[in-house]
């Protein structure tokens, strides 16, 4: 066992001395020039009786505190659902929000990244744009766009915001009357093209699953003209279309999304003619909630929260993807980030707390090879013994 446990070591300290930005994050953020010291997990106090927090874990193979949580940042408040965050462009803070208080913290990660702090807190959001449900944070030059889930009474329709890194608002981003419903948001910059998904209002994810009204899902993918902000096309998926993935080939007109109630991945590209296509491409396992891609724009990772796995797709021919491998690092697992050398997957396992069934949340580490997937043994974050209790883990973020 010890030499197993050397043999995962060896593997990271061998990791190319740089290290480009995470695949999945806005293309205007600041790259990251070295491997990953700092794993960020977004997380949400399990019983919601303390407040909801940023843990910080070391993942720094050098480093003697290697693989456990050495700090966590108190948010101040509850009962928020913490849920997706995202780096400014110049990857000095992190925008973080909660799905029911609509609430947005601003978190300065440069002072001390190992202990990062609040800088502002945004509790009029809602007043401002009049959405509610705060979900995609994508970095601009200087800004910061967010899609929300829904209305400030939390119905529709959804729509979108801009602000400044330091959370000043500058405008409203109307969706289409005929795709309401909002969710992720990602650009192709060199095709001056920016795609929107869909999910669910406040009035429907704040219930639990058995009670949730399936009409009440989208099934919209928008494409903008992202310079003006200008919706040209609306186009029809499967329901549920979560992540944006556009392929990293920048010749490349095309992308994918994972669409969570209809249990497949689908395809979206651009045609000569203009109108871009929209065709389902694979049937994944059940309940695809997230979708994450390697940097050599080979293999889309999906992970099926309802199958308890998650899966390795190749793509290298994006209308016939084909399975390439299979892990099960944890039960329920949904997010998923993926290190910039594609070499290293962390995931975790908690959806929302009306979804999440296991009750009990963990951090694992997924190991990437020419092979495929394996779980590595001995990286085990447990946020089930926490002074406060269990803590559901969401979203993550390296630095």
């Amino acid at each position: 066992m010890p030499g197993t446990r050397a043999l995962f070591l060896m593997t990271a300290l061998l990791t190319p001395t740089l290290a480009s930005a995470e695949t999945c994050l806005s293309p205007f953020v600041k790259r990251l020039d070295r491997p990953e010291k700092f794993l960020y997990v977004f997380c949400v106090d399990a019983d919601a009786k303390d407040n909801d927090f940023v843990a910080v874990i070391d993942v720094n193979p050098d480093s003697s505190a290697y693989g456990t949580l050495i700090h966590t940042l108190d948010l101040g408040t509850k009962g928020n659902e913490t849920h997706h965050w995202g780096f400014t462009d110049d990857r000095t803070r992190i925008w973080a929000g909660g799905l029911l208080s609509s609430r947005v913290w601003i978190i300065d990660v440069a002072t001390d990244p190992a202990k990062p702090r609040i800088e502002t807190v945004l509790e009029a959001v809602s007043q401002q744009t009049g959405l509610s449900g705060p979900h995609t944070y994508y970095a601009l030059p200087g800004r910061m766009l967010v899609n929300f889930l829904g209305a400030a009474d939390g119905g529709l329709p959804a729509g979108m915001a801009e602000f400044t890194n330091d959370g000043k608002f500058i405008r409203r981003i109307e969706n289409p009357k005929e795709a309401p419903y909002g969710y992720d948001v990602a650009i192709k910059p060199g095709l001056n093209r920016m795609v929107s998904s869909s999910f669910t209002p406040r009035r429907n994810y704040k219930k639990p699953l058995a009670q949730m009204d399936m009409k009440d899902f989208g099934s919209e993918m928008v494409v903008w003209d992202f310079k003006e902000r200008k919706p040209l096309q609306v186009g029809k998926t499967g329901l549920a279309p979560l992540e944006v993935r556009w392929s990293l080939k920048p010749e490349n007109n095309y992308g994918f999304t994972n669409c969570a109630l209809d249990n497949s991945i689908w395809l979206f590209r651009g045609r000569s003619d203009g109108p871009y296509e929209f065709k389902k491409v694979a049937q994944t396992g059940a309940f695809p909630v997230d979708l994450r891609q390697s940097p050599d724009d080979r293999y889309l990772f999906v992970s099926c929260f309802g199958d308890n796995l998650i899966q390795q797709w190749d793509v290298t021919d994006p209308d016939q993807p084909k399975l390439f491998s299979t892990v099960s690092p944890v039960v329920q697992p949904n997010m998923m980030h993926l290190t910039g050398d594609g070499k290293r997957m962390y995931v975790t396992n908690s959806l929302l707390s009306t979804l999440d069934h296991a009750g009990r949340f963990y951090v694992r580490l997924v190991h990437i090879g020419p092979d495929g997937m394996k779980v590595d043994p001995f990286f085990n974050i447990d946020l089930n013994t926490l002074p406060t209790g269990p803590a559901r883990s969401h979203d993550m973020l390296l630095n």
